[in-house]
């Protein structure tokens, strides 16, 4: 399965197989890539709280393909260390923050996924510990991972559209720790509102923000 064609059934139903990580990955193949990343975005915009950041095509294609790394890695487990951490090396392109949280999100939101899957098979795999890893440099997406230490929340908090969605997500995945953070406490608390005492484990953490 190519790139594309693994994330076109990523979206569709998850179902997914991926090629051996020697194989090459074409360039058209990527630019495929970005078209579906660029049509993914558009169906996530139309729920969206608010403004949406603006998309960035490399950053989006940049962890989609850390993902289609991930799942290789995850399937051909005779790979040492040394090579989940060549595989796993490139650093997303720059861009602005909002942007890239909001472009890698559109398919890190299955990396909690992929690591609950690793986590089965081998739990003390260097490859989860990567996975881990990366995921607590992307909390938008690993909202809902145990024994994640979210980094670059202050990045969300800047943009009120993004600080939405990242807090509707800690609701609906009951991920009270997140919960932690000044900005994150205030827009659930205002979310929830006069409702805050229906959500007894979040009103716990909540009852001590100013409104």
């Amino acid at each position: 399965m190519s790139f594309s064609t693994f994330l076109t059934a990523l979206f569709e139903h998850g179902r997914v197989t991926v090629a051996h990580p020697q194989e090459h990955v074409a360039s058209d193949d990527i630019e495929q890539a970005g078209r579906l990343l660029e049509e993914r975005a558009g169906a996530v915009t139309l729920e969206f709280p608010g403004l949406p950041p603006s998309l960035d095509v490399p950053a989006a294609n940049w962890a989609g393909m850390m993902l289609y790394r991930g799942c290789q890695l995850a399937i051909y487990r005779e790979l040492d260390a040394g090579a989940i951490d060549e595989l796993l090396a490139l650093p997303c392109p720059d861009a602005a923050p909002a942007s890239r949280h909001f472009s890698a999100d559109l398919a890190f939101v299955f990396l909690p996924d992929l690591i609950r899957q690793a986590v089965r098979a081998a739990a003390d795999d260097p490859l989860v510990t990567r996975l881990s890893a990366l995921a607590a440099q992307w909390p938008l997406s690993s909202v809902g991972i145990a024994k994640v230490d979210p980094q670059h929340v202050d990045e969300i908090a800047a943009h009120p559209g993004l600080l939405q969605f990242y807090v509707d997500r800690i609701l609906a995945k009951k991920d009270w720790p997140r919960l932690a953070h000044p900005a994150v406490k205030a827009a659930a608390q205002a979310s929830l509102g006069a409702f805050v005492a229906q959500w007894p484990e979040a009103a716990k953490l909540l009852q001590t923000t100013s409104p």
